[in-house]
């Protein structure tokens, strides 16, 4: 294994697992050895999981070419295993584990794994892949045990480099001479492993926010532009919403294959380039507006049909941005785009967040509804509506609807959820 590099990741506890109980979201501490000539990975993991999130069981999803060697709970906690072939599409060679872990003690859970192997098989248009040119790593090939279920979550990453490669991950970053040490503040929903011999970073600061970049073509310019871009989007951002996460990577992907994508405080962009850009500048603003507005609309469960108070509201916090920017014209060309794509879709209220449909309804007809919202309370309320729901920390619909009738009263309540119903 000529350019192995080692990634450890420690949290310092202040107290033992049995007395820090209390978790606000899932934490990994994930050991890791990573050969990407070779495709093999090397891992021992802590992975804390509040009670109230797990109930009697734990589920999580591995690549099948990965053979666990230790697993155990709260060190010492009986529990069964059963283990199955993965039933979620985009993870089509994950093994899924299921573990019952009825009359366990704590309120919380920790995990132990050790696991190793290569990984080799994924699938031909995978935005995850492995190997000597280019590592990019997340929840479509997991690496690290995964439930869609537990998240957001955080971690911390600190890596012992050595070879030609350079690792990349999400979080805040402090280098010196062997180490490249990462941490999530604000939670996320993926631990995106990126590595390269020929990756750059750069950092910029804007207002209080922080921004990395990850490349290794990209020019000058470009970057200068998308930071000016990034820089009017959350000049907006900071006068309609509270403070927030304050940091976000964006990636050039090297793959020769698959899409760009979002994860909370990371975009990851293939075949990036100047003229790309430039041409579908408007198009880039909405998605990096929308991107930059999950910072704030998190903290809903994503697997859910309540998943509408991240996504709706992070869409149509995009078209305020574009409304702003490139004035009112545009904006209603995406309301009228949005609108044709939500006719004969079913409910927002208890839809199936797996559903075909799924994808409109929160990024299409969602944002439709509040644009009537907005338009029936007034632009200020509908400002002020945001604000206090970001600082009551509101992460499902009934919290949502607490705080409009606050703010406008049981009348405006009923209707907007009738609207939700409809």
């Amino acid at each position: 294994m000529k350019y192995l590099f080692l990634i450890i990741v420690i949290t310092i506890a202040l107290t033992s697992y049995e007395e820090a109980d209390e978790l606000d979201f899932p934490h990994y501490n994930i050991n890791l050895s990573i050969d990407p000539t070779e495709q093999y990975i090397e891992v021992d993991c802590y992975w804390d999981i509040p009670c109230d999130i797990r109930g009697n069981t734990i589920l999580f999803y591995l690549h099948n070419q990965l053979q666990i060697e230790e697993l155990t709970i709260n060190r010492n906690e009986s529990f069964t295993i059963t283990e199955d072939s993965s039933d979620i599409n985009y993870m089509p060679y994950a093994t899924r584990y299921y573990l019952n872990t009825q009359g366990l003690k704590n309120k919380k859970a920790t995990l132990h794994l050790k696991y190793s192997g290569r990984i080799t098989e994924w699938e031909d248009l995978s935005s995850s892949v492995i190997g000597e040119n280019w590592t990019e790593m997340g929840c479509y090939l997991p690496w690290y045990p995964y439930c869609p279920d537990y998240k957001p979550f955080t971690y911390k990453v600190e890596i012992l480099t050595s070879g030609e490669y350079r690792p990349f991950l999400m979080g805040s970053e402090t280098l010196d001479d062997n180490w490249a040490i990462y941490e999530t503040v604000t939670p996320t929903n993926d631990i995106v492993l990126c590595a390269s011999k020929s990756v750059k970073t750069e950092k910029k600061e804007i207002f209080q926010y922080k921004i990395s970049f990850a490349y290794s073509t990209l020019s000058d310019i470009l970057i200068d532009t998308i930071t000016s871009d990034i820089r009017e989007i959350l000049a907006l951002y900071n006068r309609w919403f509270p403070p927030g996460g304050e940091r976000l990577c964006i990636v050039e992907s090297m793959r020769d294959k698959g899409g760009g994508y979002a994860r909370l405080g990371g975009i990851y962009l293939p075949g990036l380039t100047c003229s790309e850009y430039y041409e579908s500048r408007k198009e880039y603003t909405r998605y990096l507006a929308h991107e930059l507005s999950h910072l704030w609309w998190y903290r809903a469960n994503p697997n859910t049909w309540e998943d509408w108070l991240n996504e709706g509201l992070a869409e149509y916090s995009a078209l305020m941005v574009l409304r702003e920017i490139y004035g009112q014209e545009d904006f209603e060309y995406w309301i009228h785009k949005k609108q044709n794509h939500s006719d004969d879709i079913q409910p927002v209220y208890m839809h199936n967040r797996n559903s075909q449909q799924a994808f409109s309804i929160l990024h299409d007809k969602m944002p439709i509804l509040l644009h009537e919202l907005e338009r029936k309370i007034g632009t200020d309320s509908f400002e002020q509506l945001l604000w206090n729901l970001i600082t009551s920390r509101a992460s499902n619909t009934y919290d949502f609807m607490d705080v409009l009738e606050n703010l406008e009263g049981k009348e405006i309540k009923e209707w907007f959820m009738a609207k939700l119903k409809s």
